[in-house]
């Protein structure tokens, strides 16, 4: 599912912003979050809600790679949110551990795309994670 659209996002699926995150905010099993170039979060579903255990208006506004990003990844991640504004690529979908608000360490399929909409100076980066550990993505 990830998989699927991430590489709908690459091929121009969703012809405007609102579209596609019209798509994020209906699906109730992907989590998916909204940040720029530094990490700040602007957008923050139900499905990252439930997963991660942060409120819309807790996550919104922060840092999404000190938010969730374990700390042994968080330069990894920032270097990552650099070359892809130049590059405008993310690293294929793939497993990976983050965080929750309890510190704990979660395993997700986690997606990236990269979206410069409407003439916009900058990029704007979207992660979709589905939960592996079952309980969670019941």
């Amino acid at each position: 599912m990830i998989h699927k659209i991430c590489e709908a996002a690459d091929a121009g699926a969703y012809p405007s912003r609102n579209d596609f995150m019209d798509m994020l905010t209906r699906n109730p099993h992907i989590a998916a979050q909204g940040y720029n170039i530094f990490g700040k979060i602007f957008f923050w579903n139900k499905a990252s809600a439930y997963l991660y255990g942060y409120r819309e208006s807790e996550a919104i506004n922060q840092d999404l790679v000190e938010l969730i990003i374990p700390p042994e990844m968080q330069q990894l991640v920032r270097d990552t949110l650099l070359a892809a504004r130049k590059t405008g690529k993310m690293h294929d979908p793939s497993p990976c551990d983050l965080l929750n608000s309890n510190g704990e360490y979660i395993t997700v399929y986690s997606g990236h795309v990269v979206f410069q909409w409407d003439q916009a100076t900058t990029p704007e980066f979207y992660c979709i994670d589905l939960a592996l550990d079952t309980d969670i993505a019941e």
